[in-house]
């Protein structure tokens, strides 16, 4: 498959991606906060705060006889000369002198608002203590200075010095660590969104014809599980099969597309064999494989369910079905079988005129000595009872059983949840599907849900995922049936 070279917006979904960010939302949540801690941090490092105490004075003339006007014309310049003298050496050295201190330890600045007598001069130190006393030093001392140099105009001190409470620029300080959150937010937001589009899932059908290397079979919508009040209040569990009256009629009539394509290559090349797997666990291959063989069982009588997913079962928990111990095949690949073993060991379900091979699980060590060669012989006695078989598989990406076994069936198909799987894995899977004895036909896209659909309200009906039942833990040893049970109603529960 060529590598992409541009993004096609048609590859994706808004649902996909709100659910991928949705999923990794606890880093929103991180990024917030440790946008709010640098913040913090970086003010209490970097920035040190400072203080300042205010003293208004009203400028006015000597003589009772100027015009306040003039004096309002000359307090710019007065301001500008009373600034140069505030922080002469001679008058800092002065308040410094009062404050008893080697050097004046505050800034000086002055300013005058318009269209007024008014100069306002600001004291700024280290702390709101140094502030206040250099501007009260500099009120007592600047009198013997000033006096001489401006002749004609007084200096009034109307108010202060006031007390600082509160740092300079607390408020931007403030309003910056309020922000930091949201910012950080919605940079982490944005960095799911691109490894969303990055982890190059399959999210639509169109994207899924351009983004695998097989043909796309057909496209499976979701499903709710729940689908009367009753099921909702009590969350039971069942499983999404065709016999369920509840199932949508959607999703009933795109399994029997499927079965078409089966049936085809039944009467065409006379194939008999059909396995179903997936890459990953979860993706509904086991629920797909089931509804298959049911769809097949309404129109032929000579139909086949046989699990051969020996890791983790399912399909004694998708038909609820128990299995006796010693007649499944997993006992008849171990211990051998006679064509009475075989016979006892597949189950009528006579509700649905399907036969069951169900399986149980069996230690990791035996399971790695299978072969073709020892799927080969109960294939091949079953090939003469049943016109279909349908089997079951583990994870091709987990396990090599669905390879062994893709070399003795006739045909495969590849199951695909929608924004699960990397299309590069996907791709893998299928050559090595295709490298086998089998045919590959091609690929299910499951579990299909896009925004466009729930926005309109229709997406309540199609299919969801599988029966997932865990592979993750423990596939060493342990693979009884009440451990699979247990990790399968989990699944289902959820």
């Amino acid at each position: 498959m060529e590598e992409k070279k541009h993004i096609e917006w048609s590859d994706f979904d808004l649902l996909c991606i709100l659910r991928f960010v949705l999923r990794y939302f606890w880093m929103v949540i991180l990024a917030a906060l440790i946008a709010v801690m640098t913040v913090y941090l970086a003010q209490g490092l970097a920035m040190t705060p400072t203080y300042t105490s205010s003293v208004t004075f009203s400028l006015t003339a000597r003589s009772s006889a100027s015009a306040t006007s003039a004096t309002v014309a000359a307090t710019d310049t007065v301001a500008e000369q009373f600034a140069t003298l505030l922080s002469s050496d001679l008058v800092r050295q002065a308040a410094a002198e009062r404050m008893s201190m080697s050097s004046f330890p505050a800034t000086v600045t002055v300013s005058v608002p318009d269209n007024t007598n008014i100069l306002i001069m600001d004291v700024t130190a280290s702390s709101p203590e140094l502030a206040y006393k250099g501007a009260l030093a500099i009120i007592n001392c600047h009198g013997a200075y000033s006096q001489n140099v401006f002749s004609s105009m007084v200096l009034d001190n109307i108010n202060g010095p006031t007390i600082s409470t509160t740092p300079n620029g607390s408020t931007s300080r403030s309003k910056l660590l309020t922000l930091s959150a949201p910012i950080g937010a919605v940079l982490m937001i944005a960095l799911l969104v691109m490894m969303s589009i990055q982890a190059d899932t399959v999210q639509t059908p169109s994207g899924a014809k351009r983004q695998i290397d097989g043909k796309l079979l057909t496209t499976i919508c979701h499903e709710r599980k729940n689908r009367t009040l009753q099921s909702l209040w009590k969350r039971k569990k069942s499983s999404l099969l065709i016999t369920n009256p509840t199932i949508s009629f959607y999703y009933t009539e795109t399994i029997h597309q499927l079965r078409v394509f089966l049936e085809r290559a039944h009467e065409k090349q006379g194939k008999q064999v059909f396995l179903v797997t997936s890459c990953s666990e979860n993706e509904g291959k086991s629920t797909i494989a089931a509804n298959l063989a049911l769809s097949l069982a309404e129109k032929h009588h000579r139909v086949l369910l046989l699990d051969a997913d020996l890791r983790k079962p399912a399909q004694q928990l998708v038909f609820e079905h128990s299995v006796a111990h010693g007649k499944d095949f997993g006992a008849l690949m171990t211990r051998g079988f006679t064509d009475q073993s075989l016979k006892d060991a597949v189950v009528r379900l006579e509700h649905c005129s399907l036969d069951v091979l169900f399986a149980e699980g069996i230690r990791r060590h035996k399971a790695e000595t299978f072969s073709p060669d020892s799927f080969r012989p109960i294939l091949e006695a079953l090939r003469k009872q049943y016109s279909y078989i349908i089997v079951d598989t583990p994870p091709l990406g987990m396990f090599a059983d669905a390879e062994v076994i893709a070399e003795v069936a006739d045909a495969s198909l590849l199951v695909v949840r929608q924004d699960l799987v990397p299309a590069i894995s996907i791709n893998d899977a299928i050559d090595s599907l295709n490298d086998a004895h089998s045919d590959f036909m091609g690929f299910v896209l499951n579990n299909v849900r896009s925004f466009h659909s729930i926005s309109l309200s229709v997406g309540s009906y199609g299919y969801g995922y599988g029966y997932g039942y865990g592979y993750g833990y423990g596939y060493g040893y342990g693979y009884g049936r009440s451990k699979s049970k247990k990790s399968a109603e989990k699944e289902v529960e959820n």
